[in-house]
C-alpha cells in the first residue's frame, strides 16, 4: 500500500532523529542536576502528545509491519541472504526490534501516559523515574539493566533505520551514522547510570 510505504519512509528517519534528541536531552539533564531537575521542555504535556502522534504512532505502524514480516518470513528465505555479515546484521536488527517494542510500551505506560493523563505532574516525572531506576532486586538493579539493554537496542535499530532511509549512501555517510548510533548509546547509558545512582533529595 502507498500509505504504508510513505509511513515507512517517514518513520525510519523520524525515529532515529527522535532517539538522538531524546538521549541527548536526558544525558544533559542527568549531568546538570539528575533527579532534582525542574521540568524542562521535553516534559511538556503538549510536546509529549505531539511526539506520540507524530513520531511514535507512525513508528508503531512501521514496527508492527516489520514484526509481521518477520513472522511470515520462512527459514529458507532467511538463509538465502548471501553475506554472513548481512545475515548477522539483519538478525541483530530483528532482535533489537523485539527488545525495543515491549520496552517502548512499558516506558510510555510508566512515564508518558501518566504525564499526558494528568495523574503525574511534570515536576514528578523525573523523581518517579529515578525511584524506578534506582530500585533493586536482591541488590541487583534489574530495571536499570533493562533500560541499558533497551538503550543499546534502540541505538542500534535507529542507526540501521537511518542507513536504510538514506539508501545507497557513501561509506563515509554510513560510518557517520554508526558513529551517531554509538554516541546515542553512550549518552543513553550515561543518563541511565547517572540517574540510577543519583540522589532525589539533597
Amino acid at each position: 500500500m502507498a500509505w504504508l510505504a510513505r509511513t515507512r519512509r517517514f518513520a525510519r528517519p523520524a525515529f532515529a532523529a527522535f532517539l538522538l534528541w531524546h538521549l541527548s536531552c536526558q544525558a544533559l539533564r542527568a549531568h546538570s542536576d539528575a533527579a532534582r531537575a525542574l521540568p524542562g521542555l521535553e516534559l511538556g504535556r503538549w510536546l509529549v502528545l505531539s511526539l506520540l502522534g507524530l513520531v511514535w504512532l507512525p513508528f508503531g505502524v512501521f514496527a508492527l509491519g516489520e514484526l509481521a514480516r518477520l513472522v511470515k518470513t520462512s527459514r529458507s528465505e532467511r538463509s538465502s541472504v548471501q553475506a554472513a555479515t548481512a545475515r548477522a546484521l539483519a538478525f541483530a536488527e530483528q532482535l533489537a526490534l523485539l527488545i525495543l517494542m515491549p520496552f517502548t510500551i512499558l516506558h510510555v505506560a510508566e512515564t508518558a501516559w501518566p504525564l499526558v493523563s494528568g495523574s503525574v505532574a511534570e515536576s514528578d516525572v523525573r523523581p518517579e523515574l529515578i525511584v524506578l531506576l534506582s530500585s533493586t532486586v536482591n541488590g541487583l538493579p534489574v530495571r536499570a539493566i533493562a533500560y541499558l539493554c533497551a538503550v543499546g537496542a534502540a541505538s542500534y535499530y535507529a542507526a540501521r533505520q537511518a542507513r536504510a532511509a538514506l539508501g545507497a549512501a557513501k561509506p563515509s555517510v554510513a560510518r557517520g551514522l554508526v558513529a551517531l548510533g554509538v554516541l546515542a548509546y553512550l549518552l543513553g547509558c550515561y543518563a541511565v547510570i547517572r540517574c540510577a545512582s543519583g540522589e532525589i533529595f539533597p
